[in-house]
């Protein structure tokens, strides 16, 4: 809803997570809020991300299921689902986008669409085209403008050939061959998406490893089953320049220095991001940047006083549930409270199939941090649950410190990973050690289970696995 008001109790840039969740808890508390946005409400994440993504992705593991069943008898019926599915995408961006808007009008937050730009550290200036320029102030405003592409040096995206995630969420037709510059989650769940709908992909990571943010085993684990399904992943690979020839990209790359060719119909980027503070005028409140982004300290606040930033905008990671949490920290020090985030508690997931999630130390990062720790490792094809289903790709490791049985690190690799990472997450947040879940009793059969089994392990206890 507009308004002809001025002043305001808080002010929000930006409408995603990081933005609109404190909006709606700073309202229910008494205070006047505005948002302003200068594209759509939500944000990326429930138009261009989390929500369209994981909807296709849905679709995908759809497709794969009725394809191993045998129910699908014509692979010729692939680009019909492919476009139901971007169907059923377009419906779950407007359904989320409309509840968003319900739940702002119903807390009669102000939202005040067009391109903000600071004037002084209290007040704002709202741009739009056709329309008088307004402005608001505020003791307290909070930036949460997201993220944008960073940008390739030697490649240029043209929207047809050389393409972003969000070319692609608009795209009617499959390409015969994608190659995906970037193999860190969002670079393997597109892999994922379209190698199901028959894409021949190449993955390329400049790195050592695909997903290389994660533990070291489950990356190395998880190229197995992409090569498995035949993507082809190019590690320590970087791409050096394109040139588009008709329907074909020809892009040159360096694979451990060696220079290569590849010849694909279609080249996606989803490398490195910045914040998104263009047109900001940061320069006017002598706020900058460092690495691209806005600089916080854990209390969400910037350098100047009265000023918060949380989200994609401050980098640490681009999730959702982390802008989420930012978000509220920031509220919450507004309101007067001492509130500090806590990075190594935000799980991270990975929705493509088979699914894998993370939260707290790798393996390697606690061998480094802890003199001694004990690692528990059970497989799924050993789970009861998972033979029942057929979906036995993939293992829980769970990493503990060797004297109290503290956990510092949880991660999963298989059936519903991201559902089941919360069992790490609530453990660690509530300092429910080893010991204390191998105490408790884990219904027969689940997936769950095999959580239970690699507390055992770590004691060398798993009751449903060989040894030796």
């Amino acid at each position: 809803m507009e308004s002809q008001q001025k002043s305001f109790d808080l002010i929000v840039i930006g409408s995603g997570p990081a933005g609109y969740l404190p909006t709606i808890l700073a309202s229910r508390k008494g205070l006047s809020v505005a948002i302003i946005e200068k594209a759509d409400l939500g944000g990326t994440c429930l138009n261009r991300g989390c929500i369209p993504s994981k909807a296709l992705l849905n679709e995908t593991f759809l497709w794969d299921a009725f394809s191993r069943s045998g129910l699908i008898k014509d692979e010729n019926e692939r680009l019909s689902y492919f476009h139901k599915a971007m169907e059923r995408k377009e419906i779950a961006v407007s359904q989320v986008v409309s509840g968003l808007r319900n739940l702002l009008n119903r807390d009669r937050i102000t939202v005040l669409q067009g391109e903000a730009s600071f004037l002084t550290p209290r007040a704002v200036r709202i741009k739009k085209e056709g329309e008088t320029d307004k402005e608001v102030k505020s003791n307290h405003i909070l930036i949460a403008s997201g993220a944008i592409p960073k940008g390739e040096p030697l490649l240029k995206i043209d929207g047809r050939s050389i393409v972003e995630s969000d070319d692609l969420l608009k795209m009617t037709d499959l390409p015969t061959s994608l190659a995906i510059v970037g193999a860190g989650r969002r670079g393997v769940e597109f892999a994922s998406f379209f190698n199901s709908f028959g894409v021949e992909v190449t993955l390329l990571e400049k790195e050592s490893r695909v997903l290389p943010k994660m533990d070291r085993e489950i990356s190395i684990r998880y190229k197995g089953l992409l090569a498995k399904k035949g993507v082809k992943v190019l590690t320590e690979t970087e791409a050096m320049a394109a040139s588009v020839d008709r329907d074909r990209v020809n892009l040159e790359i360096s694979q451990r220095g060696k220079a290569e060719r590849l010849s694909v119909q279609r080249v996606l980027l989803v490398g490195n991001r910045r914040g998104n503070t263009d047109g900001l005028d940061l320069g006017k409140i002598s706020l900058g940047l460092k690495d691209g982004f806005l600089e916080v300290d854990r209390r969400m606040k910037t350098t100047i006083p009265g000023i918060f930033a949380a989200g994609d905008v401050v980098g640490k990671g681009f999730l959702a549930h982390k802008a989420f949490q930012e978000g509220k920290t920031a509220l919450e020090n507004i309101l007067g409270k001492d509130s500090q985030m806590d990075y190594r508690q935000i799980p991270v997931c990975l929705y493509s199939y088979p699914e894998a999630a993370s939260v707290g130390l790798t393996e390697e990062e606690a061998k480094t941090e802890e003199t001694e720790v004990d690692v528990g490792k059970f497989p799924f094809m050993a789970c009861g649950q998972s033979i029942a289903t057929g979906y036995q790709e993939g293992m829980v490791k769970i990493i503990s410190e060797k004297k109290y049985g503290e956990i510092l690190g949880v991660h999963f690799l298989g059936p519903h990973a991201t559902e089941l990472i919360h069992l790490g997450v609530m453990a660690m947040k509530h300092e429910i050690g080893v010991q204390d879940i191998r105490q408790s009793i884990f219904a027969h059969p689940t997936f769950s289970e095999a959580f239970y089994e690699a507390a055992l392990d770590t004691s060398g206890e798993a009751i449903h696995m060989m040894k030796g």
